[in-house]
C-alpha cells in the first residue's frame, strides 16, 4: 500500500489535472465530457439550456407540440376547453344517423341479414377492377400483363369460394391486420418503391367485429370477404377467428358509451409482456382505439400463466385454435399504460390529448404497417370516445354536422376555424386533419400526413408520411396553402354545441356592420384566443399577437382611413413590442419604454417600463400616438380581506382587478385550493359563496405570466 505525505498530495492533485489535461488536448472531441450552450432569452426564461433535437415545421416549437399548449386557444368556440361536446346518449344518436346516411358507407353488422346469395357476391368478386395504371408491380416486381394477373386472381375467387345460400359467420380480428381490395398477399404498387400498398383499403384492430361472406384461396393463402362496420375488404384468414354464434360474436365486442365493461387503448400502441408458454397471448400488439371486454372481477383468475393480475388490467383476448375457431382467454395489460375504462368523455381537452398521444407516428396508406393514414388516424381518434366516424375522407362529410368552408376567403377561413372547437374535423380533396387551436392569427391542426411543403422558403414537396402538427400555411404540390385548399368542416359535436358554434361564425357579419363608436368610447379590440388585451377608441388599429409579454406584437396598419389619431393600449411591464410596420422612429419619455430600432427592418422594439405616449412616426409619413398604461399585475390580499369582511353574506363577486389589480382580463383564472368548497370561477370573476367558510389559493395565468394569491 503506497501513502502519500499531506505535504505532497497537492503535488500529485496538479500532476493529475496535468494528464487529464494531456488527454484532452491529444484526444481533442473525443474526450470532451459536455458542451456549454448559449441560452436564448426564452430558456433563459425558462431556465433551460437543452439543445432541441426534434425537427419541426416553420411556426411550430417543441412547446406547441404538448396538448396542454393548446388549453388557452381554443375559446373562440364559446366552448369551454374541459366542457363536454356532446353527451353519451348524443354519441349515440350521432353514431345512429352517420350509420343511417346515405354518404358515410357505414354497417350495421349486427343488423346484417343472416343469409345470403354466395352464387351472386361470388360472380361479383371474381371480377376485380384491374387499376388504370401504365404499370403495376408485385413485391417490387414488374407486372408484364395486369389482365391476366387480376384474371387468376379472380379465378381462384370463383374456384375456392362460397356457393348456394350461405348463412353469415361472425368473426373477431386477433391481431392487427388490413382489408384489402384483392384476396393476395403482395404488395402491388404503381412503381417499384412505391411506399404505399395500393390493395390495403382499411385495418383492423385486435377484437374488431368482422363478417365473412365469401372465401378465397390464392397462391395458397386464403382469405375471407365481408364487412367491418365502415368497409368491405379481403381478409387473410389467419388473422380472424370464427365465433360459435352471433350470440358469441356480440358478446365479445359489443359496447355502448356509457358502458364500463370494456377497456380502450388511447396511446399509440401497447405490447402485451412476453411468455414463453402462452404464445397466444404473448407479444400482441393492441394498436390506437382497440377496446377489449374487462374480466369481471368475480371471473378474474388467480394467476395468468405465471403471472398474478396485480398491478394490471384483466381483459379478454380474441385467439383462435389450429382450425380457426374463437377461444376467449384471459390476459395481462400493464397498469402503467395509458387506457380508458369505457369510452373518454369527450372535451376539447381529451381528444387534443389523445390526437397528441400519436405524435410522430408513421404514416401507413390505409392502415398498412400497423399505422395510419390520415382519415384513420381521426376516426381512431373519435373511436376513444365511442363515436364511430366513416372511414374515408370524403364518407366522412356526413351532413349532419357539416360547415362550408368553399366560398370563404382565406381570412374569413381563419375567422371561422377560430371560432371552432379544438378536435374540428378540417378537410381538403383527399386529406383531412384535426384542428388544434389558432396561435398569433394562423390555425395549426395535427394529421397523419403524406407529403407537403413548408410554410417557408421555395415550394420542396417531400414526403413527410407521420403524424405531424404544423400550421396551415403549408403548401401542396400546387403552391397553395392548406388553408387556401380547405373546403369543408366536420364537428362531431353535439347539436346545440354545432348551433353555438355556426352562430359564433355568423356574428362576423354583424360585426362588421357595427357603427364607429363615438369619440370618447373606449372599445376592446377584437383578438384571438388567448392573445393580450388591448383597448382603443377605434375596433381596428391595434393587433396584438400570442406570445409571452417580450413577444408582443403592434400593428398600425389598419389605422390608415378611420381618421383616429389617439390610441391605447394596456400591457404588463416588461412586455417587449414589436412594430409590424415600417416606421422612422418612436419617441417616447425614458421612463415610459426603451426603444430599440433596427435600420434594417425598420421596425422598433419597445421594452415597457411604465405608463406613457409612445409616437410613432411611420415611413409614410403618417404620425401616432399611442397611450400605453403599463400595469404590474400583484396579489392584493388586504384589499381582498376588506372586501370579504364587508362582504360577509350572499356571494361575493371578485374581478382579476380586484385579486391582482390588472384590467388585464383576457388570461385564464382557475382555483389551486378550495378547502370548504365555497368558491366558483365563470369566466374570469372568482365567485365566494360567503355562508361557507374556506380557505382559498387562486391562480391568473396571463400569457408566461402565473399570478397567485391566497386568502
Amino acid at each position: 500500500m503506497t501513502i502519500i505525505k499531506r505535504k505532497h498530495l497537492f503535488t500529485v492533485l496538479l500532476l493529475q489535472f496535468a494528464l487529464l489535461l494531456f488527454a484532452f488536448r491529444a484526444y481533442g472531441a473525443e474526450a470532451v465530457i459536455y458542451r456549454s450552450v448559449e441560452k436564448t432569452e426564452a430558456s433563459e426564461e425558462k431556465g433551460d439550456s437543452r439543445i432541441s433535437t426534434v425537427q419541426l415545421p416553420a411556426g411550430v416549437t417543441e412547446e406547441m407540440c404538448r396538448y396542454d399548449f393548446w388549453r388557452d386557444r381554443n375559446s373562440g368556440s364559446g366552448i369551454g376547453i374541459d366542457d363536454v361536446l356532446i353527451s353519451e346518449d348524443g354519441i349515440k344518436e350521432l353514431n345512429r344517423l352517420m350509420l343511417e346516411g346515405d354518404t358515410g358507407n357505414m354497417y350495421d353488422l349486427a343488423g346484417l341479414k343472416e343469409s345470403y346469395d354466395a352464387d351472386d357476391l361470388r360472380s361479383r368478386l371474381k371480377n376485380p377492377e384491374v387499376p388504370n395504371k401504365s404499370e403495376l408491380y408485385a413485391n417490387g416486381s414488374l407486372i408484364r400483363d395486369h389482365q391476366a394477373y387480376y384474371a387468376a386472381i379472380g379465378k381462384a375467387i370463383d374456384d375456392t369460394g362460397y356457393r348456394g345460400v350461405s348463412e353469415n359467420q361472425y368473426a373477431l380480428a386477433v391481431k392487427r391486420t388490413t382489408m384489402r381490395s384483392i384476396p393476395t398477399a403482395d404488395y402491388i404498387g404503381y412503381s417499384a418503391k412505391d411506399t404505399d400498398n395500393e390493395i390495403v383499403s382499411s385495418a383492423l384492430n385486435v377484437n374488431e367485429p368482422f363478417v365473412i361472406r365469401q372465401k378465397a384461396t390464392v397462391s395458397g393463402n386464403t382469405f375471407y370477404w365481408g364487412y367491418s362496420d365502415h368497409c368491405t375488404g379481403w381478409v387473410a384468414s389467419e388473422d380472424l377467428a370464427v365465433c360459435a354464434s352471433k350470440e358469441e360474436w356480440l358478446e365479445a365486442w359489443k359496447t355502448e358509451p356509457g358502458d364500463t365493461d370494456h377497456l380502450v387503448v388511447t396511446e399509440n400502441c401497447i405490447t402485451l409482456e412476453p411468455s414463453y408458454y402462452d404464445t397466444d397471448i404473448s407479444e400482441v400488439k393492441l394498436t390506437f382505439a382497440t377496446i377489449l371486454k374487462l374480466v369481471p372481477d368475480a371471473e378474474i383468475p388467480r394467476s395468468v400463466g405465471e403471472r398474478g393480475p396485480w398491478n394490471n388490467y384483466v381483459v379478454y383476448l380474441p385467439t383462435r385454435d389450429d382450425s380457426g375457431k374463437y377461444v376467449k382467454r384471459v390476459a395481462l395489460i400493464s397498469q402503467h399504460y395509458e387506457v380508458s375504462i369505457g369510452f373518454l368523455t369527450m372535451t376539447q381537452s381529451e381528444l387534443l390529448r389523445v390526437a397528441f398521444n400519436n405524435l410522430g407516428d408513421r404514416y401507413g396508406w390505409g392502415g398498412m404497417l400497423d399505422s395510419m393514414d390520415c382519415s384513420l388516424f381521426t376516426r381512431n381518434v373519435y373511436k376513444c370516445f365511442g363515436l364511430f366516424l366513416p372511414r374515408n375522407t370524403n364518407w366522412q362529410l356526413t351532413p349532419e354536422r357539416l360547415i362550408s368552408l368553399k366560398d370563404m376567403s382565406d381570412e374569413d377561413k381563419l375567422y371561422a376555424i377560430s371560432r371552432m372547437p379544438a378536435g374540428t374535423c378540417l378537410y381538403f380533396s383527399g386529406h383531412t386533419m384535426i384542428y388544434t387551436g389558432t396561435f398569433e392569427k394562423m390555425g395549426y391542426v395535427i394529421s397523419d400526413t403524406g407529403s407537403l411543403s413548408d410554410s417557408e422558403g421555395e415550394l420542396d414537396v417531400r414526403s413527410m408520411y407521420s403524424i405531424i402538427l404544423n400550421p396551415l400555411s403549408v403548401r401542396r404540390k400546387n403552391g397553395l396553402t392548406w388553408l387556401t385548399n380547405l373546403h369543408s368542416a366536420v364537428l362531431p359535436i353535439s347539436e346545440e354545441n354545432f348551433n353555438l358554434v355556426s352562430e359564433n361564425i355568423a356574428k362576423k357579419e354583424h360585426e362588421e356592420e357595427k357603427k364607429t363608436p363615438s369619440e370618447n368610447e373606449i372599445v376592446r379590440v377584437p383578438v384571438f384566443s388567448g392573445q393580450s388585451y388591448s383597448s382603443s377608441t377605434d375596433t381596428l388599429p391595434v393587433d396584438t399577437f400570442l406570445g409571452s409579454i417580450k413577444n408582443l406584437f403592434i400593428s398600425l396598419g389598419n389605422v390608415e382611413g378611420s381618421g383616429v389619431e389617439k390610441l391605447s393600449v394596456t400591457c404588463i411591464k416588461g412586455s417587449k413590442i414589436t412594430t409590424r410596420e415600417k416606421i422612422e422612429s418612436a419617441e417616447c419619455d425614458k421612463t415610459t419604454a426603451k426603444v430599440k430600432y433596427n435600420k434594417a427592418s425598420g421596425t422598433a422594439v419597445l421594452t415597457m417600463k411604465s405608463s406613457g405616449t409612445v409616437t410613432f412616426n411611420m415611413a409614410d409619413g403618417k404620425k401616432y400616438a399611442v397611450e400605453f398604461s403599463v400595469e404590474k399585475p400583484k396579489p392584493r390580499k388586504n384589499e381582498v380581506k376588506e372586501l370579504l369582511r364587508k362582504n360577509s353574506e350572499g356571494t361575493l363577486s371578485l374581478s382579476v382587478f380586484d385579486l391582482f389589480g390588472t384590467n388585464i382580463d383576457s388570461g385564464t383564472l382557475q382555483i389551486l385550493k378550495d378547502k370548504g368548497g365555497a368558491a366558483a370561477v365563470s369566466g374570469n370573476t372568482l365567485l365566494i359563496d360567503r355562508e361557507k367558510k374556506s380557505s382559498l389559493k387562486v391562480r391568473y395565468d396571463y400569457l408566461n405570466k402565473k399570478y397567485s394569491i391566497a386568502f
